[in-house]
């Protein structure tokens, strides 16, 4: 056997297991703020599916909307597209869609909390890297 091969299948392995777990992240993060909005959590099965769906749905606006001038009319389209998603997926206690509006404002709070994340994370790796500066 290949030490390149282990390499690279080790590494489809670790990135197979970090989509998995973003999937998961990402799942949990919706009906969080799902909550915070509508007043009740869905189920995680529908939220996976909503997620999927989703990142599906805004591959697909990326491809179309690639290039350089079109990056913030690319975000735009794909912040509207996944609110498309979760007002189609994501019903509220009667059957009824949440409306447009409400899925919209779970969008925001999603990417309000990924970024609060992302800051977080940035501050603790940023700290420990700083720390292996100085001995």
């Amino acid at each position: 056997m290949s030490v390149f091969g282990a390499l690279a299948g080790a590494g489809l392995v670790f990135g197979l297991l970090g989509i998995g777990v973003g999937v998961v992240v990402s799942a949990l993060v919706l009906s969080l703020a799902y909550r915070l909005v509508v007043g009740h959590m869905p189920d995680l099965a529908r939220a996976l599916a909503v997620v999927v769906a989703s990142w599906l749905a805004k591959w697909v606006v990326m491809l179309i909307l690639h290039g350089g001038a079109g990056g913030l009319l690319s975000w735009v389209a794909q912040f509207l597209v996944g609110a498309l998603v979760i007002n189609m997926l994501l019903l509220a206690k009667d059957g009824s869609p949440i409306g447009y509006g409400k899925s919209c404002l779970v969008q925001l709070f999603c990417t309000v909390i990924f970024v609060a994340i992302g800051v977080v994370l940035a501050l603790v790796f940023g700290g420990m890297m700083l720390g292996m500066l100085h001995p």
